[in-house]
């Protein structure tokens, strides 16, 4: 996330990726509640992941890497994993986010 920050805030769009590297911050918070942890590393990993998508031509790509390393850190531990309904939304999410901003490849 540190080389996002480094490339992104001296240019004009420095704030939006501030607001966007932000939310990251949460998860190392959560470590005296690991179910929720994973939920929030779930949520934030689909979300950013999806931004990042969506926000590729103004250099939002940089975030791809931590959205991935959220999607992994909440699936780690087997008693805390989100389960089907978490691997459904970190999936889906995503393709939805890009699917909306991009339409549908050959139509």
């Amino acid at each position: 996330m540190a080389p996002a920050l480094i490339i992104g805030l001296p240019t004009v769009l420095g704030g939006l990726f501030f607001l966007t590297a932000l939310p990251v911050l949460l998860p190392p918070c959560l470590r005296w509640a690991p179910r929720t942890f994973a939920w929030v590393s779930l949520a934030l990993g689909t979300g950013l992941l999806a931004w990042s998508v969506v926000g590729l031509a103004v250099g939002m790509f940089l975030f791809a890497p931590a959205a991935v390393l959220l999607l992994v850190a909440a699936f780690l531990d087997p008693h805390t994993r989100p389960g089907a309904l978490g691997g459904l939304t970190a999936v889906g999410f995503p393709l939805a986010f890009m699917l909306m901003a991009y339409g549908i490849p050959g139509l």
